[in-house]
């Protein structure tokens, strides 16, 4: 009788410890989607949207997670209200305004009616890109068409910030930042 308590007793005790692990990696693991602030006009609810579409998107493939980075949403914002205010609510990249455009990925969505979409919008059809693309290293014929997709699933990418603006003519403007900037020509996503 005092072997089976001692048996039931080392069960116990294995599964507590087992249990308390997986909490404890539950926790860590959640811990990077919760969005406390999202520095920029993107409500935290959207953000975490975003970053989980992404990330599912990314675990796919086994590529390690992004993480939120609100100075990145704050630039990614300034860039979608300079669209709205000085580009007549125009999709354009940044190009060689503000940071090295080597040093931030982007990717850009626009879309009316404002009150339509949603920033999870923009994510989910980057996304679609996914039926277009070959994997194969990056070259300036293969890029156009699902270069969005690919920028998603760059596996040295480690961090993403959105900015969200709605435009003089009722569209939604939707920029994404990545740092670092993926989608390098000559090499593949992971």
């Amino acid at each position: 009788m005092t072997f089976k308590n001692h048996k039931t007793s080392y069960f116990i005790k294995n599964n507590l410890i087992l249990i308390l692990l997986i909490l404890i990696f539950s926790l860590h693991a959640s811990a990077q989607y919760n969005i406390v602030k999202t520095g920029s006009l993107i409500s935290k609810k959207d953000a975490e949207l975003v970053l989980n579409h992404h990330n599912k998107v990314r675990a796919d493939f086994g590529i390690p997670p992004l993480t939120w980075n609100p100075e990145l949403s704050a630039y990614a914002q300034e860039w979608a209200e300079y669209l709205v205010k000085n580009n007549k609510n125009e999709m354009a990249h940044r190009s060689g305004l503000g940071k090295n455009i080597r040093e931030y990925g982007e990717n850009i969505f626009w879309a009316t009616p404002y009150e339509y979409y949603s920033p999870l919008s923009a994510s989910e059809l980057w996304y679609e890109e996914k039926a277009e693309y070959i994997y194969q290293p990056l070259s300036k014929l293969n890029f156009h068409g699902t270069g969005h997709y690919s920028q998603m699933i760059w596996n040295t990418t480690k961090e993403i910030g959105v900015g969200v603006a709605k435009g003089t003519d009722g569209s939604m403007i939707v920029v994404a930042n990545y740092f670092p900037a993926g989608n390098i020509v000559g090499l593949k996503p992971y």
